[in-house]
């Protein structure tokens, strides 16, 4: 069965990466990747940079993207017409919502990867606060990632402090003329 792994890999980390090695035991596995329109704190990189992070662990598979739609019926249509799916993989409610109007694309339930320590929000929070990461992305795609370190930190409030009490950024007339 051909099975799409469906996400929005921002970025790709060991959870994913469990979750594709595991899936493709017993399905033709196509990773589909949800273009955003505008990069974004949530989402900062772009369909290319996310795919090139996953070529790094998975030369060989297919890997598309797929913009919203409309509707949920057009965007269940479009994987099964375009990307040509039997099924699809997520354990995202709104994905799972959206395929369930389309009666030609299984579910398939799969396992999350220990969903409290490999997630996405983390490994971007990490990215921008300069904390360990790489234990959280897989070996194949550290490089990448790495090099994406700035795409990272470019998407988040990044407050940089710098010690020291200077009189010019006193409030409320308290610097002496």
């Amino acid at each position: 069965m051909r099975v799409g792994f469906i996400g929005r890999f921002q970025p790709f980390h060991k959870g994913h990466f469990k979750a594709v090695k595991s899936l493709e035991k017993d399905h033709e596995v196509v990773i589909v990747i949800g273009v955003a329109e505008e990069p974004s704190r949530d989402n900062p990189l772009n369909f290319k940079q996310r795919k090139q992070i996953i070529e790094e662990c998975f030369p060989s598979k297919e890997i598309v993207g797929i913009e919203d739609r409309e509707s949920d019926e057009e965007w269940a249509r479009e994987l099964e017409e375009r990307i040509n799916l039997d099924g699809i993989a997520s354990r995202n409610p709104e994905t799972i919502k959206a395929v369930e109007e389309n009666p030609a694309l299984e579910i398939i339930e799969h396992e999350l990867h220990q969903k409290s320590i490999y997630s996405g929000t983390e490994v971007r929070r990490r990215l921008r606060s300069g904390e360990e990461w790489r234990y959280l992305v897989p070996k194949c795609g550290e490089e990448k990632v790495a090099e994406l370190t700035e795409v990272f930190k470019g998407s988040g409030i990044n407050y940089k402090f710098k010690p020291g009490w200077k009189r010019e950024n006193s409030y409320y007339d308290t610097l002496d003329s």
